[in-house]
């Protein structure tokens, strides 16, 4: 399995370097996060030395990033009728979902690694805790895991690469969203609410407080939305 694992990981991610995606979703997402973290909330010049400007919007631009990543893992092959091929193959779905989430994820942890140059200016110009930075990028790849494998699911139902973006971008707003709403939940909700909020755990990270339970959570999305794409690979395989 590992071989299969490891030749589509390969593919997927020469397709993605092949194609003009990861020149334009990437540059834009560190655009986006900079332009907001500089400009808006003067990330230089707060007087704090801090990572959390940056954070907060990597996680708001990880929304709009990881579904555009994602969006093309299944729904072309779907377009392109290549999908036929591909579900005849002797290659377990397991190994063709894995191979292409990583592919995704690594895209996606190329453009949270180039953020590294904030902490690295940060370090040089001020004191700064290095606890806080540490917990937020590990926060910042499990939360761009959980988007990827929500993204990969919704690839997989649809062959429409905008609808298969709008369905990953909606599940994977949602779990975030509800995080900044926490005051208008019902008090007897609000447990639960909190436990499944994307934000609340990315958050309990970012302040440098490295939880088994938030890791955990994480892990459990990925391996659900996985699991949900196998069988929706599967189902495609018996129809």
């Amino acid at each position: 399995m590992l071989t299969h694992v490891r030749a589509i990981y390969r593919r997927e991610l020469s397709s993605y370097f092949d194609s003009p995606l990861a020149y334009i979703v990437v540059p834009v997402f560190l655009t986006l996060v900079g332009g907001f973290s500089l400009f808006f909330q003067d990330l230089l010049g707060g007087g704090i030395a801090t990572m959390r400007p940056v954070f907060f919007w990597s996680s708001i631009f990880m929304l709009l990033l990881t579904p555009a990543v994602t969006m093309r893992l299944f729904a072309e092959e779907h377009r392109t009728g290549s999908i036929e091929l591909l579900v005849t193959l002797p290659v377990s779905e397991s190994a063709i979902v894995l191979g292409k989430f990583l592919a995704a994820f690594t895209l996606v942890s190329v453009a949270i690694v180039l953020t590294l140059t904030y902490p690295l200016t940060l370090a040089m110009l001020s004191n700064i805790d290095m606890g806080p930075v540490f917990g937020g990028y590990i926060g910042l790849f499990a939360l761009g895991a959980a988007f990827t494998a929500i993204g990969t699911a919704a690839s997989v139902g649809t062959r429409n690469q905008i609808i298969a973006f709008l369905v990953a971008l909606g599940i994977s707003t949602l779990p975030f969203a509800s995080g900044f709403a926490l005051s208008q939940v019902p008090a007897g909700l609000l447990p639960m609410v909190q436990f499944l909020s994307f934000e609340t755990h990315f958050n309990n990270l970012s302040r440098g407080v490295i939880d088994s339970r938030d890791l955990l959570f994480y892990a459990s999305i990925v391996g659900l939305f996985l699991h949900i794409a196998v069988f929706g690979l599967e189902r495609r395989r018996l129809s």
